[in-house]
């Protein structure tokens, strides 16, 4: 015998349960995303370039995490597209790293830009 009310019951369960999993997955990842170590390097590296700050705007914020390749090995690689946003405009830090010796190191950090379009090299510019 079929009970409605349990049918009903479990569905709505069901749909409170991927709902909260949809919530809260998001910004679990993202938050780990940030103990990353090319992340953590890339943020703290373009955080003391003026020209990153100069292009945005202060304050800067980093967006969700967008896209990232990570590949293990020796040397391990990471490939990180990370959006930010300043008070003046917005654009994605593209970022690649190299893990040698057991620390990473930038081989790339650009701002890219859209409105202009724009690709400044935050490597070759002199922190603040």
């Amino acid at each position: 015998m079929h009970r409605p009310g349990w049918l009903s019951r479990r569905f709505l369960t069901w749909i409170v349960a991927c709902t909260l999993v949809g919530i809260l997955v998001p910004p679990v990842f993202h938050v780990a995303a940030k103990r990353f170590g090319p992340y953590k390097l890339a943020i703290e590296t373009a955080r003391q370039n003026r020209e990153f700050i100069d292009a945005l705007g202060s304050p800067v914020q980093e967006g969700w995490f967008l896209d990232s390749e990570t590949r293990l090995g020796n040397p391990a690689t990471a490939k990180i597209l990370i959006p930010v946003r300043g008070s003046v405009r917005a654009g994605n830090l593209r970022v690649r790293a190299t893990k040698k010796h057991g620390h990473w190191c930038l081989t790339e950090l650009t701002l890219e830009l859209t409105q202009p379009d724009q690709t400044i090299n935050l490597l070759a510019q002199k922190p603040i």
